[in-house]
């Protein structure tokens, strides 16, 4: 979400944004992996299939997970010398993550409606995706909501008059590209999601309820719920109502294996996120200790 702040407005968003994503960008490597691997166990007759239809853009999303990884290697630890300043090198970053999410976005629009998908031939046609109704305002309305709300997460207040149009437009967008893709993914279970989203964005309308939601743990556990509640777009059924969820899911053993790692990992993703939270606000204490 931070990643348009920094390249468009460095001067005013970088100490905020750095603040949060310097300490943790290793971090969320590792749980990307830890992802694929409890996605193994949840679908194991899917991550196959999926991984050939879109081995392509896979290879796109690693590429530009590698250059992310590397431009803040050299911004955090590497001299700069000559043009090469921290700003363009974390303005490098901003542009990698910016494009992997993208990239993330056209991928899980893909799962929902299928557009682009040939399962016959498993294939996927990025052309045949951008012409299909839905698609692109799927991608934009989901980086409209993060841009709005990105003000909210790292108390940016010069930017807190874009949260609210941002986010409503963001909103109103994403649900077009829902009932474009199929009229049936509209129903009250989007009305869940809608509602947890307009939270955030009317809450840092007012001094006292902004300290709440711009709290980072409750930001999360509130964006969590909200991407949980979204479950209506994949089940019963993925790939544009062609593949039955259940279908596709673990049983037997992997699926007490698949639990276990679960109830194991969660704890650790708390204890996780509470050493990056004391790091985080240790760090605004020393740099109010110099300044």
């Amino acid at each position: 979400m931070g990643s348009v702040l920094l390249l468009l407005f460095w001067d005013a968003a970088k100490s905020k944004v750095l603040a949060y994503v310097v300490p943790i960008w290793e971090v969320t490597g590792t749980f990307g992996a830890l992802w694929v691997v409890t996605g193994d166990f949840a679908f194991p007759t899917l991550l196959v299939p999926v991984a050939a239809i879109f081995g392509a853009l896979l290879t796109v999303f690693l590429i530009l997970f590698v250059a992310r990884n590397a431009s803040i290697v050299f911004a955090e630890f590497i001299t700069k010398r000559k043009w090469l300043d921290e700003k363009k090198l974390y303005q490098l970053y901003s542009l990698s993550t910016l494009l992997l999410g993208v990239v993330v976005l056209v991928l899980m629009s893909a799962l929902v409606s299928g557009k682009g998908v040939d399962l016959k031939a498993g294939t996927f046609s990025l052309v045949d995706w951008i012409y299909s109704p839905g698609s692109v305002p799927f991608v934009i309305g989901a980086l409209l909501i993060g841009i709005g709300l990105a003000p909210v997460f790292y108390s940016l207040s010069p930017f807190s008059k874009l949260v609210l149009p941002m986010t409503v437009v963001g909103i109103l967008v994403s649900i077009l590209s829902f009932y474009l893709y199929s009229p049936s993914l509209i129903s009250y279970w989007i009305v869940v999601p809608m509602l947890l989203t307009l939270a955030a964005a009317f809450l840092n309308l007012t001094h006292k309820a902004n300290k709440i939601v711009s709290n980072k743990g409750v930001f999360i556990d509130l964006l969590s719920i909200t991407i949980f509640s979204l479950q209506f777009l994949v089940y019963p059924s993925v790939l544009g109502r062609a593949v039955p969820f259940d279908s596709v899911t673990t049983t037997g053993p992997m699926a007490s294996a698949f639990l276990t790692l679960t109830l194991i990992g969660t704890p650790l993703l708390v204890v996780m996120l509470a050493f990056y939270m004391t790091i985080v606000t240790r760090g605004k204490e020393v740099t109010g200790m110099k300044t």
